[in-house]
């Protein structure tokens, strides 16, 4: 019989790609270390298909794709073979060569692959059924379908609560949940309001489970569905709406998948987007060849990662986002120079395009000549764009701007988590960094054809697109911008709140925070994490072995919604420190 001496137990709450990652490098570290202690792991997760999260849900509709490559992906590697005394953990390979041989090798020239999310989400899942298996059947670990609401804690271990009481006691806690609920907007609630025990109107306050609005038996052919946001899940919401409900694309041409939309009975007549700024997402280049144009050098990454270390470390002194905005300017100027003739203008010297690119960071609706307009009608954008991703078209500074910082993002993730300067400043950088999205984290060029599509097929109708009225009606919303008028029947929110950490309504960070044992980086941000995961913010809490990893600590780390960045140094980081604490105890 193993006595409560020689024996430690984990806790790992959320069973998404970070607490499989979590799951795995755990007991990767652990074959490492020579010890006597028996460690046990319960797992927390409501979801079915545990690994992929909800994001990556296996059973969500092939209308969803991956917002990645499957190029990009050749980055997420595999497992290696784990054995723990007589326990054997099978490796499991990296996510290329999990692919049939047939799709693992793409030529330079040919499209980027961005398949459904559902692919991704099956991947995760296999591997999570890799290593539990083993892992149950030696009863090491312990899975547990049931959401976690609140975490005491007495000095010498955790007591953690579910809706009916306490489950158990545990001597670390690690917390790798994803994206949670948070407070509803003024806005959002009138909305939500307004649409209670009124039958023939629809709000939806989030935009997935798409399902929902595919399964929707009230909009028909004759329904306009008003959509908050124009970002990725926008796409996402106008896929269901469209294939997902029997409409369909019809490529035109396969060289740029231009395309044109035939509805169906069960597809909406208008579909109505609006954001506060109407600026259209920017596609990813067309192919890895493409993207190759954008590529910074060895060197140059190499001392913009320097440059950011420096800053995040205090060895530099930084005012604001300026130290980033430099180094973003040093080398689009330099690459932007090289495109030679694809460039929108042969004129500007490399100083120019420095001073260019600093003051259009500093505001998108700058105006100069090597840029494109944002006062520009929406579908030419779109079509600008588009075209300079297919390598079509001259390329504009800000297009090639927001392409290279996809680039210089992987190190920009490393050199600034856990930056150790004003916290004003950090909320500035990464407030920068959200703003380069547009274009950093931008769509595949399909799906910017199909936005196209339904803009020429009269269906997506841009009229209101940039911060209209919306007033309250009896038989909906009515939508009004200059002298154009819409109602709409259907509502749905597209737009993903930030992980603001005072904004989150979910029942075990609403405790956490009036124990004080968690506190924002900022007030716009997310919790303040170490190095190692483990909370800091007051003597409390820095004496606590409860870590958080993931989406929740944006500000302490970036880069906290890149598939990526879950299997990464950060995870390790916390394994190491979590097996230390368990095994020394």
């Amino acid at each position: 019989m193993v006595t409560k001496t020689s024996e430690k137990k984990l806790a790992i709450i959320g069973v998404g790609p970070r607490g499989l990652s979590a799951l795995e490098q755990f007991y990767h570290t652990l074959v490492q270390r020579n010890h006597q202690i028996k460690i046990t792991t319960t797992l927390f997760e409501t979801s079915e298909n545990l690994g992929s999260g909800s994001v990556w849900n296996i059973n969500q509709p092939n209308s969803n794709w991956l917002n990645i490559s499957e190029r990009a992906l050749q980055n997420l590697k595999g497992r290696p073979e784990l054995k723990i005394k007589e326990i054997s953990i099978p490796a499991f390979p990296s996510y290329t060569h999990w692919l049939p041989e047939n799709e693992r090798e793409l030529p330079n020239k040919s499209p980027d692959r961005f398949p459904p999310r559902n692919k991704l989400g099956r991947y995760l899942h296999e591997r999570f059924d890799t290593i539990a298996k083993p892992l149950l059947a030696h009863d090491l670990i312990s899975i547990k379908k049931t959401q976690i609401e609140r975490i005491d804690f007495n000095q010498e271990e955790f007591a953690l609560y579910d809706r009916e009481g306490l489950i158990e006691t545990f001597d670390e806690v690690v917390l790798t949940i994803g994206h949670q609920p948070t407070e509803l907007s003024s806005q959002l609630k009138k909305f939500k309001e307004h649409s209670q025990n009124k039958p023939q109107i629809v709000f939806y306050d989030e935009p997935y489970p798409v399902t929902r609005i595919i399964e929707n038996s009230q909009i028909s052919s004759e329904s306009i569905v008003a959509i908050r946001g124009f970002g990725l899940a926008m796409i996402d919401v106008m896929r269901a709406l469209t294939i997902e409900r029997g409409g369909s694309f019809k490529t035109l041409d396969e060289k740029t998948l231009a395309c044109n939309y035939a509805p169906s009975e069960s597809t909406p007549r208008k579909i109505v987007p609006f954001s506060l700024d109407g600026l259209p997402l920017a596609p990813k280049p067309f192919s890895s060849e493409i993207d190759e144009l954008y590529k910074p050098t060895e060197q140059e990454i190499i001392n913009f990662k320097q440059i950011v270390s420096e800053a995040a470390s205090g060895k530099r002194n930084v005012s604001g986002n300026d130290f980033l905005k430099n180094a973003i300017a040093k080398i689009a100027a330099r690459v932007y120079n090289d495109l030679g003739a694809s460039r929108y203008d042969m004129g500007t010297d490399i100083e120019e395009l420095k001073e260019v690119v600093i003051n259009w960071l500093d505001d998108e609706h700058f105006q100069h000549k090597t840029l494109l307009s944002t006062k520009m009608e929406t579908i030419d954008i779109i079509e600008r764009y588009v075209n300079m991703a297919l390598n079509l078209t001259p390329i504009s500074l800000d297009y090639c701007i927001g392409q290279i910082w996809h680039h210089c993002q992987p190190s920009w993730y490393e050199a600034f988590s856990h930056a150790d300067m004003n916290d004003d400043n950090i909320a500035k950088t990464i407030a920068l960094h959200e703003r380069l999205k547009r274009f950093s984290y931008g769509p595949p060029v399909e799906s910017m054809q199909q936005i196209l599509a339904l803009i020429r097929a009269d269906v997506l109708d841009l009229d209101f697109l940039s911060d209209p009225e919306i007033h309250i009606t009896q038989d909906g919303w009515l939508i009004k911008k200059n002298d154009n008028a819409v109602t709409a029947t259907i509502m749905i929110n597209s737009v993903l709140d930030a992980p603001r950490l005072l904004k989150v309504i979910s029942p075990i960070i609403i405790h956490l925070l009036r124990q004080d044992y968690l506190e924002p980086i900022h007030s716009e941000l997310g919790i303040e994490t170490n190095a190692n995961g483990l909370i800091k913010s007051s003597e409390k809490s820095e004496l606590i072995p409860l870590a958080i990893l993931g989406r929740l600590a944006k500000g302490s780390v970036v880069g906290v919604d890149a598939i990526l960045e879950c299997f990464g140094e950060r995870i390790t980081n916390w394994a190491e420190g979590a097996v230390s604490r368990l095994t020394s105890k």
